[in-house]
């Protein structure tokens, strides 16, 4: 074993032990600055050069997250957010409705826009609505990013790994869809009813005012509305018309930000304040890191630990269960683009691997970065979501949905 492969399993360690804990004593550390310490020190050590980091970054992913980011922000800034919610809150006569619809809302949104950004706005949303019914949050605050990590498995727009697997293996929005949109729904349905169960004595409200002022644009909204659902069209089109999701994401979210900034200076600095350049920062390392686990060896070595990975085509079991541990050691979006090295360019393999690395980021609140968005916004109203005790929830969520992909997969592809 040579010492270039030491010093990268060893910063590949630290990096990832980074972004579980995210914190060390009198310091917090963000999941962007884990992967940039990561990247610098492949750098440093001369494990990957500048022009290694450059070339080795998928720059249509990261075009892509920043459109969506775009449109989401427009979005907020014209009150979608508290509108859709507030309309979904107040039409819920008893908590199983109120969950019901919360979940709904998120995975919905989830499928049409990066889940990431979703869970971010609307989870403050849902707290203070919550308050207002007199209700415990905390079953709500959990189906927020429970179903917008399902809702996101439909489309390749859903959420960054979806983005990735897309790009790489050219796999067309619309033959995305077919496979994985039926399965979102099937395993969002059993993950509501498992929710109502687990949480069912924690799912009463009390009537009173569910609705908190929201200022609608009425001019600007629809117009971003209308460039969204454009967006939506042509991703589905994208493949016969030859043109890049990534250019139809930042096309859109341009124009959608644009027109938002013609309320004014304010509303461009809140937008571009809503749009989480840590996750950009987060891709950036995270590229960086998988073009040194590779050039080193590192990655040959931990293909050669597990089964089925010896060709690079494992069967679905093999790599679902592979790609559930992986996720919830290293989140699911690093676990993709680890294990997407590992095997053939084969589509069916990487549907799987799309499907069975979103589901299992229900296990953990490590397991998805919208876990760990939504917990961090949670924490800001001063509600803490246990680790431990949160996997009394994920861990039987994220097995049985990812069984019924095991079936649903099995039998299509």
């Amino acid at each position: 074993m040579d010492w270039e492969l030491i010093i990268t399993a060893v910063i590949f360690l630290i990096t990832y032990f980074l972004l579980s804990v995210r914190r060390l004593p009198g310091i917090r550390i963000s999941m962007w600055a884990a992967t940039v310490i990561g990247a610098v020190l492949l750098i440093i050590f001369g494990i990957v050069s500048v022009n290694d980091a450059l070339e080795s970054q998928n720059y249509d992913v990261l075009i892509l997250l920043l459109g969506m980011m775009l449109v989401v922000a427009s979005l907020e800034i014209c009150g979608f957010f508290d509108i859709a919610a507030n309309s979904i809150i107040s039409r819920s006569k008893d908590g199983k409705t109120l969950l019901l619809m919360t979940m709904i809302l998120s995975a919905v949104l989830s499928a049409l826009v990066l889940n990431d950004a979703v869970v971010l706005l609307l989870t403050p949303t849902v707290i203070k609505c919550c308050r207002r019914l007199n209700t415990n949050p905390l079953p709500y605050i959990l189906g927020i990013f429970i179903s917008a990590n399902i809702g996101s498995v439909a489309t390749v727009v859903g959420n960054p790994q979806n983005a990735y697997i897309a790009t790489e293996m050219d796999i067309g929005f619309l033959e995305f869809s077919q496979y994985l949109a039926p399965l979102a729904v099937i395993c969002l349905i059993v993950a509501y009813f498992m929710m109502t169960v687990l949480f069912r004595k924690d799912l009463q409200i009390t009537p009173g005012c569910v609705e908190h002022y929201a200022e609608k644009d009425n001019v600007r909204l629809p117009l971003v509305v209308a460039i969204l659902m454009l967006m939506i069209v042509l991703f589905s089109a994208s493949s016969f018309l030859g043109i890049s999701i990534s250019a139809i994401a930042i096309t859109g979210g341009l124009l959608s930000f644009i027109i938002v900034s013609t309320k004014g200076l304010d509303s461009v600095k809140y937008g571009l304040k809503r749009i989480d350049w840590g996750v950009l920062v987060f891709f950036i390392g995270l590229f960086t890191i998988m073009s040194g686990v590779i050039s080193s060896g590192l990655l040959d070595l931990i293909a050669d630990m597990f089964p089925g990975l010896e060709d690079g085509m494992p069967s679905i079991l093999e790599l679902t269960v592979f790609s559930t541990l992986v996720s919830n050691l290293v989140s699911n979006v690093p676990s993709v683009i680890l294990i997407g090295e590992l095997i053939q360019p084969d589509v069916a393999l990487w549907l799987v691997l799309a499907a069975s690395s979103t589901l299992a980021g229900n296990m953990t609140m490590i397991g998805a970065a919208a876990n760990v968005i939504v917990s961090e916004e949670a924490e800001k109203e001063s509600i803490k979501i246990d680790f431990w005790k949160y996997l009394k929830i994920g861990v039987p969520i994220s097995l049985v949905t990812l069984m019924i992909m095991y079936v649903y997969l099995s039998v299509v592809l």
